[in-house]
């Protein structure tokens, strides 16, 4: 695929544009920072301290956009790369797991080559629905790599403004959390890497070739790989949404990745169901199968996508645009559905407690 800075050769320009027109600022900014320290008062310790701090934030101020390409590069490639974690190849890492797992002994009889058989046909079809799945978080991956370039390098761009704030004591504290934010965004492989270390203990379970010794037919490995085909398959479209935002919070407030992910993956998974059954249920109203499977499908992915980026279930919207009124709507005409009948009964009821 093209590279971001061959899909956007303009909006990087313009970024260099506005990062060099506010460093005019920046400096502006540091020499008032220089002044409140002189009228203020000030010692040697204190002016040595200030000088030091300048020459720190004048390296910032020319070198971070720099420094950010490069730092992001190498967790890419240390990370992703280097550990052999790449989404788009979890058909790879399952196939690798099976050859691991394998019994290659000779002694073998009848019920084994049966439960071979049926075991091989499963993996087969696993493998293709990794592929699949593979794919599609292949392609995910590449639009968040294209949006954490967007954040970047419009922060680096409104970056001397910030810079300059931290040599103003009253606003160093600003210009230090805006920094912090670009480191979070910064590491969001890492975030990845995490969530794809929990993808590797969801395919050790799946190839886990315990339960064959007491069912020779392979029934029951059969079961625990489809079920885990269709965790793993859930788990890496919503890590690959969910970690950098996870990873974000872990440099801002010190939380667990591991725990905050899974929350957020058990409570993305209820939402879809309900969404998913929610849309299945208002399509079968018109009697034809496609648009109840289609439907349902449309809301699955939304939901998804939209829980695991920490916003509301965009599969309601299927939901809403039925046209169907309201659940208690449909009820008898002498419903109370807003309410408001029942807060005056409630009212009536106590009114006379309290004097």
């Amino acid at each position: 695929m093209a590279t971001f800075e061959q899909l956007f050769p303009t909006f990087l320009q313009k970024c260099a544009e506005l990062h060099e027109l506010l460093r005019i600022v920046a400096f502006m900014l540091f020499i008032v920072g220089t002044i409140l320290l002189v009228v203020h008062g000030f010692s040697a310790k204190t002016l040595m301290l200030h000088m030091v701090r300048m020459f720190v934030l004048t390296a910032l101020l020319v070198m971070l956009p720099q420094w950010g390409n490069q730092s992001q590069q190498l967790l890419q490639t240390s990370i992703l790369d280097g550990l052999g974690v790449d989404p788009s190849q979890v058909h790879e890492q399952y196939n690798q797991l099976l050859v691991i797992k394998r019994d290659t002994g000779n002694d073998r009889s009848w019920w084994d080559i049966i439960g071979d058989l049926n075991a091989f046909t499963v993996e087969i079809l696993i493998t293709g629905i990794l592929w699949l799945v593979g794919q599609f978080a292949s392609l995910l991956l590449f639009w968040a790599y294209i949006i954490q370039k967007f954040i970047l390098f419009t922060a680096y761009a409104l970056s001397p403004l910030l810079i300059g704030f931290m040599a103003i004591r009253p606003l160093r504290s600003v210009g230090s959390r805006y920094l912090m934010h670009i480191m979070g965004v910064l590491i969001w492989p890492l975030g990845w890497a995490v969530a794809a270390l929990i993808t590797q203990g969801i395919l050790d379970f799946m190839t886990d070739p315990s339960s064959r010794f007491f069912d020779p037919t392979a029934s029951f490995y059969s079961l625990q790989a489809t079920v885990g085909v269709a965790v793993v398959a859930f788990w890496i479209v919503f890590s690959t949404i969910s970690a950098p935002v996870v990873i974000q919070k872990v440099l801002s407030y010190g939380s667990l990745a591991g725990g905050q992910l899974i929350s957020g993956a058990f409570g993305s998974f209820f939402q879809t169901a309900a969404t998913t059954a929610g849309a299945a249920a208002v399509a079968s109203s018109t009697g034809l199968p496609l648009a109840t499977v289609g439907a349902a499908g449309m809301a699955a992915v939304l939901s998804t996508l939209s829980t695991a980026a920490g916003h509301g279930s965009a599969g309601a919207i299927i939901i809403a645009g039925s046209g169907l009124p309201p659940r208690a709507a449909r009820g008898r005409p002498g419903d109370d559905i807003t309410g408001d009948r029942s807060v005056r009964d409630l009212i009536a009821k106590t009114k006379g407690h309290y004097y």
